[in-house]
């Protein structure tokens, strides 16, 4: 059944008295209700179509307080069958018995949550006003760190704190929302990585090889992939080892998860 949104407005009367010499006859005035009804305003929107809020406002707490700056969570709402496009005149909603926050989405299906109070959150539910289960949504985990700030001690950081969200610090129930990560991979227009870092007073440089088994995530299985290549944080190479990522490449980095979420 449709989320009803019952608007009421409360009228309240009172008597306004004037003195002159000779009043006129008063005329006969109709009494004012105490109170006025407006029509019911029905919503399309309906509760219990995604999830309760709970788990992915405890997953975006986790994020912002112990994830030393370093991921940024998006979400992508897609068609249940189509992982690849949204779905058509989507709308989504946080809701309780008190509050009613829409949550724009923008024409490729992307949209940000806001985060709340454990007690605030705990009897919101995410809605939307397509049917439940003909809907999806995607978590992507971006990096804040740009392709030329990234170094290995940056892509140890990024897997470390990653398996500690997901095995110690998120509740077993949330733990389904946060994928494991095992490296970065960095994708490019072309295949030109390298890293460089300075040791023993000499300034060295190792070419990285493409990953031909990676392709870059969140790309329709229909279309062709960049290059990309992976950093796993195993390697013994340095900390201080700096990517170099080709000039004018357009290089993007993704946290490498350990089972991919369909594109």
């Amino acid at each position: 059944m449709p989320f009803l949104l019952p608007l009421l407005l409360n009228a309240a009367s009172g008597a306004f008295a004037a003195t002159a010499v000779e009043p006129p006859p008063a005329p006969v005035a109709a009494s004012a209700p105490a109170d006025a009804t407006l029509p019911t305003v029905k919503t399309d929107m309906k509760r219990g179509t995604f999830m309760p809020y709970k788990q992915l406002n405890e997953l975006l707490t986790k994020l912002r307080v112990h994830g030393e700056g370093l991921f940024v969570p998006h979400f992508v709402l897609t068609d249940a069958k189509d992982r690849t496009r949204p779905p058509a005149g989507v709308k989504l909603a946080l809701m309780s018995d008190e509050e009613y926050i829409p949550i724009p989405v923008d024409d490729k299906g992307a949209f940000d949550l806001p985060v709340f109070t454990a007690q605030q959150a705990k009897d919101m539910e995410l809605g939307s006003n397509l049917p439940k289960d003909s809907t999806a949504i995607r978590l992507s985990i971006d990096l804040s760190t740009s392709p030329e700030m990234l170094d290995m001690a940056t892509v140890r950081r990024v897997v470390t704190l990653g398996q500690k969200l997901r095995g110690e610090l998120l509740p077993w129930y949330a733990r389904w929302l946060f994928p494991q990560i095992d490296g970065v991979i960095a994708c490019s227009d072309q295949p030109l990585w390298a890293l460089d870092w300075t040791e023993g007073g000499q300034r060295l440089r190792l070419a990285l090889p493409a990953d031909t088994q990676q392709r870059e995530p969140y790309i329709a299985k229909d279309k062709p992939s960049r290059a990309c290549t992976v950093l796993t944080g195993q390697e013994q190479w340095p900390d201080s080892a700096l990517l170099q990522p080709p000039a004018g490449g357009n290089t993007k980095l993704y946290v490498k998860l350990r089972i991919n979420r369909p594109s």
